[in-house]
């Protein structure tokens, strides 16, 4: 199998799967720094294609260019969350390229202990789904704090996650899910980040994203609330809590930075069914729902 990297912050985290898996690797990352083998994608191409999987872990408002220049050349293209700008970017990406695999990775939906979170999420009524930390704004002050190239803040870095759980416990039912509130909002500025648990800040860049979004779903039964805050001072909370009669508190579930087998599985998994156009459907299918439901008030940011 031959694997490319494309981005080497997160990326680095595929390059050591992937290599744990037996891959030959190729990395690209336009920062010479990186000790990466190629400084432009089509370089690496060039000498290196075609690649069996390839994972895009650049800023997100290059995903989609990337992706098209990818695609030719792969078999399963893995764009990070969120994914494209929109749900037209994800059917033009698929429609355009129909040899290609196409997904945004949801690795969560491989953790081992899914079936517990299902089992629990069964005997519930009310489940909420907290991705919450003490301080861990990525990189204040870097692309990640600036909408014209992220889109957004924890509403396109975190919201896709925990979605890709409550949908990977609604296998058949998660579009029965409607959105009853979803509400973001940027909380700090700049100046507010003295630091940060997740990179560095730069004090001469931009920050004007959500830094905490709650959503609340229901299929009239159930209700999912999910909840992401880069920041709130107070303690982390990654979690999934479970309530029986919207008050009795069943249960809960630490979630805690994705294992890195689920990261494994995942792609073990898209290898196998690479012929099985049900799995592909189903997985952009679920890839639109998300992008439908993060964009349905991307401008509701109270200040």
């Amino acid at each position: 199998m031959k694997s490319l990297v494309v981005g080497l912050g997160f990326g680095q985290l595929y390059v050591n799967i992937l290599k744990r898996m037996g891959h030959e690797v190729i990395t690209v990352d336009i920062n010479p720094n990186a000790d990466a083998d190629f400084t432009e994608l089509t370089t690496a191409i060039t000498a290196h294609a075609p690649f069996d999987t390839a994972h895009i872990c650049v800023p997100n408002h290059l995903h989609y260019k990337t992706a098209l220049k990818l695609a030719e050349h792969t078999k399963i293209v893995f764009v990070e969350k969120p994914g494209v700008e929109t749900i037209n970017h994800w059917r033009l990406l698929t429609n355009l390229n129909k040899s290609t695999r196409f997904m945004m990775t949801k690795n969560n939906q491989w953790r081992n202990n899914i079936k517990q979170i299902a089992e629990n999420c069964e005997a519930s009524d009310m489940i909420q789904i907290n991705w919450v930390n003490k301080n861990r704004i990525p990189g204040p002050g870097t692309w990640f704090t600036d909408k014209s190239k992220a889109f957004g803040g924890v509403s396109r870095d975190l919201l896709p996650h925990l979605m890709s759980i409550m949908m990977s416990v609604n296998k058949n039912s998660y579009q029965d899910f409607k959105v009853r509130q979803y509400h973001t909002e940027q909380r700090w500025n700049l100046s507010d980040c003295t630091g940060t648990d997740y990179g560095v800040v730069n004090e001469n860049g931009v920050y004007n994203v959500d830094d905490s979004a709650t959503m609340e779903l229901t299929d009239g039964n159930k209700i999912y609330i999910l909840y992401a805050n880069w920041k709130t001072n107070l303690h982390d909370d990654m979690a999934i809590h479970f309530y029986k009669d919207g008050e009795s508190h069943l249960a809960s579930i630490p979630l805690g930075l994705c294992p890195e087998e689920a990261y494994e599985e995942m792609i073990k998994d898209s290898l196998i069914h690479l012929e099985d156009d049900m799995f592909w459907n189903n997985q952009l299918e679920q890839d639109l729902y998300i992008q439908e439901k993060i964009n349905d008030k991307s401008t509701d940011i109270i200040h």
